[in-house]
């Protein structure tokens, strides 16, 4: 139950004018929108409301999306010529949706997709915000796919490799700037913080000038740097759960008061801890910032793996070869590889001899001998 303030569905505060009540299982509930209110309806009514017990440290869901008028236009074979992998009847796509925030959203995504009839695979990826998905196309089409997502609170469009990368530069660029913010700030502070401990500022006079001035440049570092702690703290207030910035944020508000406190009374002898709450900034979103690098390198490494694979092949029937998708391919399927080709498929050679480059398994750049009963791997 989420507290009488914030929206039972998403967790954002409701203002005054914007109160939507409605019964959900005979009970009153209060919400920001009548597309949260909607979309918790459609949760109950599937049976998934255990998806709000699910929500770890606080996390606030997405209000829904505005409902979109013209999904229908995915349904065009044209259209899904340009993101739509074709198997016969059956398709796949991998979608993006900025929405995805947490394990709970992972598991509504894949209850909610398992319930259509005609979907053959649901699979989300948390890491990246993707959901891939194989449906049968003569059971349901991929406009009803995309409302049904919509009914449940998450926007998907087909992913695009450029928008996503562009999204994950703006967020480094974004926790760049506040750890940039906290450096300066953390090299200023220490000046004064010098001038402190040395003695140099011994007189009260001068030492409460010095603390004011560290309380200024800890108050904006705070605000700016520590902005992602503080959030995720306020979050999991709301929420009534304990996440890792809950902690982070009460050790750094704990430090800034008490500083703030002997800053404002001068009688009091204590020292001010300014610098050390900068500095514990500092370090945190350094932290942060390259596990960020660390992700996106992975991300772009399993992105270039990918792209290293053919996507059609060129398969044998009855000494007659035809081009068609990797992905129809199955087992005991023969291919023909010209020279200079990339292996489509890990097999077997059934027949013939060459040289296959492997550096992009082994590193080694000197090419490796391929004859009738080796094994061979796809990219190479």
């Amino acid at each position: 139950m989420k507290p009488a303030d914030t929206c039972f569905h998403c967790g954002q505060a409701i203002p005054k004018a914007d109160l939507v009540l409605k019964s959900i299982k005979g009970k009153t509930q209060k919400f920001c929108c009548n597309g949260c209110a909607s979309v918790c309806d459609v949760i109950y009514e599937a049976g998934m409301e255990s998806f709000y017990k699910r929500t770890p440290n606080g996390e606030l869901l997405a209000p829904p999306p505005p409902p979109n008028k013209d999904i229908e236009f995915f349904d065009y074979d044209e259209v899904q010529s340009q993101f739509v992998d074709h198997l016969a009847d059956k398709r796949e796509i991998t979608l993006m949706s900025e929405a995805i925030h947490c394990a709970a959203c992972v598991w509504l995504i894949e209850h909610t997709l398992a319930k259509i009839d005609g979907i053959l695979l649901a699979r989300v990826n948390f890491t990246n915000k993707q959901i891939k998905i194989r449906w049968d196309n003569s059971k349901v089409k991929l406009s009803e796919i995309i409302k049904a997502l919509n009914s449940v609170g998450y926007d998907a469009n087909p992913y695009d490799p450029s928008a996503s990368e562009e999204a994950y530069k703006k967020a480094n660029r974004d926790l760049l700037y506040r750890l940039a913010f906290a450096g300066f700030a953390m090299m200023n502070v220490m000046w004064f913080s010098v001038a402190l401990y040395s003695g140099a500022a011994a007189d009260a006079e001068y030492r409460n000038y010095f603390h004011w001035l560290e309380f200024i440049i800890a108050t904006i570092a705070l605000g700016y740097s520590g902005q992602p702690f503080l959030k995720g703290a306020w979050t999991s207030i709301r929420s009534k759960t304990v996440g890792m910035d809950l902690s982070i944020s009460l050790g750094m508000l704990t430090t800034y008061f008490y500083s703030l406190w002997v800053t404002i009374d001068p009688s009091h002898s204590g020292d001010v801890y300014f610098d050390t709450l900068i500095d514990f900034m500092f370090l945190l979103l350094i932290g942060r910032y390259l596990e960020a690098i660390s992700k996106n390198k992975a991300i772009d490494a399993s992105r270039r793996l990918m792209d290293l694979q053919p996507k059609v092949a060129r398969k044998l029937v009855d000494n007659v070869q035809s081009v068609v998708p990797v992905r129809t391919l199955l087992k005991g399927d023969a291919i023909v590889v010209k020279p200079g080709e990339k292996i489509p498929v890990d097999g077997f050679v059934k027949k013939g001899q060459s040289m296959v480059n492997e550096s992009m398994l082994s590193g080694e750049s000197k090419e490796v001998s391929k004859k009738q009963g080796d094994s061979v791997i796809a990219g190479t």
